[in-house]
């Protein structure tokens, strides 16, 4: 979660790591590091490691977080210029040829892909920006939004191609090819893959376990195996915003479902409410954050947006059946709590709506805030 931050050279290393050694001692926490888990019995409940240990367990909590998907484009899973971000040794494989690199090709418009494409051209290299969406961010950002992130990143001096794909990449003496759909090539010196993650289930055998798109878990953190927890980016479970179960891979709500698993596993029933989309990040001199749908679609959806990045403050609010159900804000971060606070509480306002649409921001600001708190 941090490395973008350290590639910034914004912290250094150590700091990358908020727990040290000491932490397993005050715990008594038993480790089994450098053996990977092969097999997990539920029903016999232990645990079968690498090195050919075995460990019985009367509870256990799956933790396995996720793994970058590296799409099978021809020639770029096994080139040596790939690159991913996701672990510690991924930050550091990208640290050491970032000085030798002029040229950088990023897959993927996500999150990750558009720090990532920061990061490169802040440290003087050349970026393009790739993605098969028509959109950056589609899955965080309304489309209005993301049209002005793409117009700031090509501002900023990125060659950003969306609706775009990669058709093959081929490794040369000194560098790469890629190869795309429409016949054209462009030299690279590394290609970063930034285009989603896949839990980590290898280990598990789904047909003695529910698992949808991440292992499915109830209020508590629990499979449909008795004891057997599951929290984080491997694990699915309810959406708070929809109440249906949902994958968020996101570092807070993997907090607040790894603090609901341990209560239960130590005997204490405590039930997670649930997490919610939520994104927040600085991009060059921008911050961009994102709460909730921005994408829904309905004959009762309004939009409301307001502002100009390049002069300000923007946001952008959209309302279902008058409840507030998503934002976009650029440059306006300080603003999210109380719009968080307006989702989740699920608040009414279509006797305000008319209000809110001939006003600027300041005054949606403070219509907000006084009616929320």
């Amino acid at each position: 979660m941090l490395s973008p931050y350290y590639l910034k050279e914004r912290i250094p290393w150590e700091d990358c790591f908020p727990f040290g050694a000491d932490f397993y001692h005050r715990y008594d926490v038993t480790c089994h590091f450098g053996a990977a888990v092969e097999k997990l019995d539920a029903v016999c409940k232990e645990v079968f490691l690498s090195d050919g240990e075995h460990l019985p367990f009367d509870r256990c909590l799956i933790a396995t977080g996720a793994s970058p998907v590296v799409p099978p484009v021809p020639g770029l899973v096994d080139s040596p210029l790939t690159f991913t971000l996701r672990t510690a040794k991924d930050t550091l494989r990208l640290e050491r040829v970032i000085p030798d690199t002029r040229r950088a090709v990023v897959l993927g418009a996500s999150l990750v892909g558009i720090k990532v494409a920061e990061i490169l051209k802040g440290r003087g290299i050349e970026v393009i920006l790739v993605d098969v969406s028509d959109q950056m961010l589609p899955h965080s950002a309304h489309p209005e939004a993301a049209s002005y992130l793409r117009d700031y990143y090509v501002q900023k001096g990125i060659d950003v191609r969306l609706g775009c794909t990669l058709g093959g990449f081929e490794d040369e003496k000194d560098g790469a090819v890629c190869h795309f759909p429409d016949m054209t090539t462009e030299r690279t010196d590394v290609c970063i893959v930034c285009t989603g993650i896949r839990p980590n289930l290898n280990f598990i055998d789904p047909d003695k376990m529910d698992i949808d798109r991440a292992i499915l878990v109830d209020d508590r953190m629990q499979t449909s195996v008795k004891d057997l927890y599951a929290a984080g980016d491997v694990s699915q479970g309810k959406n708070r915003l929809t109440g249906a179960s949902d994958w968020l891979g996101l570092w807070g709500n993997a907090c607040y479902q790894g603090r609901t698993a341990g209560l239960n596993m130590a005997g204490v029933h405590e039930d997670n409410p649930g997490g919610i989309s939520e994104h927040i990040s600085p991009l060059f001199d921008w911050t961009f954050a994102q709460i909730g749908d921005v994408h829904r679609r309905g004959g009762e959806v309004r939009v409301l947006s307001r502002g100009n990045p390049f002069e300000g403050l923007y946001q952008l609010l959209v309302f279902d059946q008058g409840i507030l159900v998503g934002v976009n804000l650029l440059n306006g971060f300080r603003h999210l709590g109380f719009y968080k606070t307006a989702i989740l509480r699920r608040l009414d306002w279509r006797r305000h709506l008319a209000r809110l649409e001939h006003s600027n921001i300041e005054e949606i600001v403070k219509i907000f805030m006084n009616l929320v708190y």
